[in-house]
């Protein structure tokens, strides 16, 4: 049985949770504009793209976090999966972190992507509550286009 706070997204734990998640989209944003918008030999671009990369690794590893305390709430079953899967964001951002610009952006894009579809999967199966599958869809769609910018500004 869900609570309507749960339900319909109202209560102060959402829209508190909604405005953490971007405000976490800001340096996304800045960074990939930033990057976007400086010359290629800009003294800085080196310094921009190892924020970017650190940045979206953290983010990854943040990602998988919240999936490995969700994974604790599951059935033994599906609980012990869900712990093993929680690690792969942060194995892929470490991953894209060692890969050469502009590819790591197409594997960070990839993995925000995939975590963004796992975490909308995790409420139609009800581990987690309808807001933050609006939240994570709409900072996936928001993080991955900031992959995208960086991928183009890079290639």
């Amino acid at each position: 049985m869900h609570s309507p706070a749960h339900e319909t997204g109202t209560g102060a734990i959402s829209r508190t949770a909604r405005l953490l998640a971007l405000l976490g989209f800001i340096p996304f944003a800045a960074l990939s504009l930033w990057l976007f918008g400086i010359a290629q030999d800009h003294p800085w671009r080196p310094v921009t793209i190892l924020l970017l990369k650190s940045y979206s690794v953290v983010i990854l590893s943040f990602l998988g976090g919240i999936r490995w305390g969700l994974g604790m709430k599951t059935e033994p079953r599906d609980g012990r999966r869900d712990l093993v899967a929680s690690c792969a964001p942060a194995l892929a951002g470490w991953a894209g972190f060692f890969v050469p610009v502009p590819f790591a952006f197409a594997l960070f894009a990839v993995a925000f992507a995939a975590q963004g579809a796992w975490d909308a999967f995790a409420v139609h199966h009800d581990v987690a509550p309808r807001w933050f599958g609006s939240t994570r869809i709409l900072l996936t769609v928001l993080v991955v286009s900031a992959m995208i910018l960086s991928f183009a500004a890079t290639a």
